[in-house]
């Protein structure tokens, strides 16, 4: 069974469509190949219906910048608890005192070799840092 389009609801939902784009009533018309009080009727149908209402309007820039200030805030408020759970976990192993703890010698060489790649990691980020923070490298 084939599905019929209303032309009229198509004509409309392109009047809609190019209405959006800020083209004039003329431009419109001569676009569907009809009249423009055809186009003004077909505009003022769409205000009438409340699914067919105009998307809103972009955000003012003072939104936009409100917005981008509490991402800021948030991610750094990320990186001050990151760095206060970091502070908590080394001083967590210095407490354990890992090199007097009887283990393996396999086992101590795996403590040490992650010890190291997580410093490593660590000085990679304290440079980075120095470079956007110059002041922070002293």
């Amino acid at each position: 069974m084939a599905t019929t389009v209303d032309p009229r609801a198509a004509r409309r939902e392109r009047v809609r469509q190019l209405s959006a784009t800020g083209a004039s009533t003329r431009t419109i018309a001569k676009e569907l190949r009809v009249s423009k009080d055809t186009v003004r009727r077909d505009m003022a149908h769409l205000k009438q219906q409340p699914d067919q209402q105009e998307a809103p309007d972009a955000p003012t820039p003072t939104a936009l910048a409100n917005a981008r200030r509490a991402t800021l805030a948030r991610r750094e408020d990320a990186g001050a608890d990151a760095v206060r759970h970091l502070g908590a976990a080394v001083a967590q192993v210095a407490h354990i005192d890992l090199p007097c703890i009887i283990a393996s010698r396999e086992v101590g060489r795996q403590w040490a070799a992650e010890l190291r790649a997580q410093a490593a990691a660590l000085a990679s980020i304290a440079d980075t840092l120095a470079r956007y923070y110059p002041d922070a490298s002293a």
